[in-house]
């Protein structure tokens, strides 16, 4: 809605100053003017008029050039030095003084006219009228211009501000773009590694197959020698590491065959709680978090087992000197105003592992789940525990979100969708081979 302009309303009554010292003379103007309906101000000295000046708005002055005390030339000098009075209107009136010098002199002292007397009624009406309208207008288009100013600086300030939230909304909007672009890039990064890694691991599976074969057949054929089967054992060993290695690569490949389920996240974690203490040892404090309305994942619950028990292991080593491991899982739901993964907007079971451990700064951070990538020493670690969580993750319809600091621990999130339909009872395997595998890894 637009600000509506106040101007001077044209009936407002302009005050007109009439200085003379023969009241005669004052009573003639006073006569001559009283038709205009203006207000008029009678002074009969420069000193009564300066006084009326200061106290009132005077739009035009009538001053009579020969007074006693001062003429009229020197109360329009001080009229014109005051600030205040700089561009008030001034008529002199004269009788004695109306050579051209004196006019000059009064136009000089910024007078509008010098008129001569005797003086007509109708010619001072005109005149001061063509003055008082003009001094009108003057106040309005004064008026006008202070009130555009100010809607002027309204405008700036409104245009500063929303230049100010474009250009938030601008950094904000290319903050998203990047960061949007830095996980697609990760993304096709993981998926190019995943289709490397998971060619070659089934090819060396095939290998292993045959040598492992082979092996078995070996050793059902050879003489009863203690050196030789324990050389063919560690032989046996050996290859069943290597399979189980390329088990981790096709995990990570995201090549190997899920069987996703209604799983009970809570009832899964609760059931591997002498697995994971045990795999943790002493020291470090297990702890969960999961609410009663908590849904169902839809995953894979051999699976979901194996990339827990990675992250677990992760977590213990980065623990050595003790400390806390918080399993907790809440649901969340991811729209297209929400941000966060990027992930098809819906349902889905957020699973957290929080520890207390030494953590990882940000470019660490960004590598962590990178196949064969590891923080511990030579022999220490194959480093793809996490990059294992990441293809379980990325095949169940989820996705792997790290955040880390150094000396205040790492938090991992599984994001796992929500399954509509009643879990089933799991079961978990202590025996399982795979887990067992995991455990030996570390």
């Amino acid at each position: 809605m637009k600000p509506s302009l106040r101007v001077t309303p044209a009936s407002e009554k302009v005050k007109i100053l009439l200085v003379d010292d023969q009241q005669a003379k004052l009573l003639s103007y006073e006569v001559a003017l009283a038709g205009m309906g203006e207000t008029l101000i009678k002074a009969a000295s420069a000193c009564e008029a300066f006084e009326c000046l200061l106290k009132n708005e005077i739009g035009l002055i009538l001053i009579d050039v020969c007074m006693p005390d001062l003429d009229g030339f020197e109360l329009a000098a001080l009229i014109r030095e005051h600030p205040r009075f700089q561009r008030v209107g001034i008529i002199f009136v004269s009788a004695v003084t109306k050579s051209k010098l004196d006019q000059l002199r009064g136009y000089e002292l910024g007078a509008f006219d010098y008129i001569p007397v005797p003086v007509v009624p109708e010619l001072l009406r005109a005149k001061v009228k063509v003055f008082v309208d003009l001094y009108r207008k003057t106040r309005q288009l004064e008026q006008l211009n202070a009130e555009l100013e100010q809607r002027v600086l309204e405008r700036s300030a409104t245009l500063r501000r929303s230049n100010e939230q474009l250009e938030r909304r601008i950094e904000e909007r290319t903050r998203e773009r990047e960061s949007a672009l830095s996980q697609l890039f990760e993304a096709q990064k993981m998926d190019t590694l995943g289709e490397l890694t998971g060619e070659v691991a089934h090819d060396f599976n095939n290998l292993l197959m045959a040598v492992l074969g082979s092996l078995t057949l070996l050793e059902k054929n050879l003489p009863d020698d203690p050196e030789c089967r324990r050389l063919l054992h560690n032989a046996i060993q050996g290859g069943q590491r290597g399979a189980s290695l390329t088990k981790r690569l096709l995990a990570f490949s995201r090549h190997q065959e899920l069987k996703p389920e209604s799983v009970d996240v809570g009832e899964l974690v609760n059931g591997m709680e002498t697995l994971l203490t045990r795999a943790l040892g002493v020291g470090i404090e297990l702890t969960y978090q999961f609410p009663r309305a908590l849904p169902s994942a839809l995953v894979d619950a051999n699976q979901l087992e194996l990339a827990l028990l990675n992250v677990a292991l992760n977590a213990r080593d980065a623990m050595p000197g003790g400390g806390r491991l918080t399993i907790s899982a809440l649901e969340r739901i991811k729209s297209a105003d929400t941000g966060g993964p990027p992930l098809p907007c819906g349902d889905y079971v957020c699973i957290k592992i929080a520890d207390t451990g030494v953590g990882m700064d940000e470019a660490t951070t960004a590598k962590a789940s990178e196949p064969f990538f590891t923080t511990k020493g030579p022999g220490l670690g194959s480093g793809l525990g996490l990059s294992v969580v990441h293809g379980i993750a990325a095949q169940s319809g989820g996705w792997l979100r790290i955040d880390s600091a150094p000396n205040v621990g790492t938090t991992v999130e599984l994001w796992l969708p929500k399954s509509n339909t009643r879990p089933v009872s799991v079961g978990r395997t202590v025996d399982n081979p795979k887990i067992s595998a995991v455990l030996n890894a570390h």
